[in-house]
Order: C-alpha cells, then structure tokens, then sequence
C-alpha cells in the first residue's frame, strides 16, 4: 500500500494459472521475440506449441509489417 497526497493505492497482483491460454499474454510474447530480432516464423511455430501445450481448441496468428526488416511489407498468417 502507497500513502502520497492523501491518496492510498492498493495494487492486488494474481498469478495466472495458465498464462498462454489467455491471447494478450501470447501477444505480448510474440512481440516481445520480434523486439528482440528473433526471426517471425520461429516466433509462430514456438507461440503455436505454447498454445497447444495449454490444450487450447484453435489458434491463428497473423503478424504484418516490414518483416526481418525486407522494404516491402506483408503478412504473414499461421493456425494451429
């Protein structure tokens, strides 16, 4: 709990029981790895098995934009 200008602010923090099951979390993954120069077809395949190891029913990605850093853009889409 943090006291400043007669204003409390309580911040309650929940762990979550299976992370990649919720879709903002494997957003932020997936652009967490592009941020990083990892190449976007490993970052697919690796944010599709993280998916599956959740035992969830479907996935579709779709990533666009100058991809490994090409003048043109595209997008690029995969399911699982």
């Amino acid at each position: 709990m943090l006291d400043s200008v007669d204003r409390k602010l309580h911040i309650a923090i929940e762990k979550v029981a299976k992370p990649y099951r919720k879709p903002n979390i494997l957003a932020e993954y997936i652009a967490l790895q592009l941020e990083n120069r990892v190449p976007f077809r490993k970052t697919m395949k690796k944010a599709i098995e993280l998916a599956e190891r959740e035992d969830v029913e479907g996935i579709q990605i779709q990533i666009a934009g100058r991809l490994d850093g090409k003048e043109i853009a595209r997008v690029e889409w995969d399911r699982g």
